[in-house]
């Protein structure tokens, strides 16, 4: 199984940095277009939800949804695994936007805090899963 481990750690890896390099780029505009002083004007709130409750959430449901079914496969755990990593996404995109308009800067923090908790979260590790494969039995 230790080669299976490292090949899904290798896919979600890959994932990862792409998720990260899309949320670090759109960063670095939202940081170009405020030395630039182009201010947006468009109202928004926030989305820390994305980045800590929905991926809870959805473990949660694949947990209650592995229970009732009895077992769990990898292919299921890998897309528990890209749903999240896209949903952390969503709230990294949510900072970017809350830094880009005019928001309180409670909120800003918030966004910001939930984006970098949630790729924090997601980091993929061969340790890291495999403990997850063992806790669902698929090691």
């Amino acid at each position: 199984m230790g080669e299976h481990t490292e090949a899904l750690a290798g896919r979600l890896s890959r994932l990862f940095w792409a998720v990260t390099a899309v949320a670090a780029g759109l960063f670095g505009l939202d940081i170009v277009f405020h030395r630039a002083g182009i201010d947006v004007a468009v109202p928004f709130g926030t989305l820390r939800l994305w980045g800590i409750a929905l991926p809870i959430l959805l473990r949660a449901l694949f947990q209650t949804r592995a229970a009732e079914r009895g077992k769990v496969t990898i292919e299921g755990y890998e897309r528990l695994q890209v749903r999240i990593m896209l949903l952390v996404l969503a709230a990294a995109l949510a900072a970017d936007a809350a830094y880009l308009f005019p928001v309180p800067p409670l909120y800003l923090y918030g966004c910001v805090l939930a984006a970098l908790y949630g790729i924090y979260s997601i980091i993929p590790s061969s340790r890291k899963i495999a403990g997850e494969l063992r806790y669902y039995g698929l090691a």
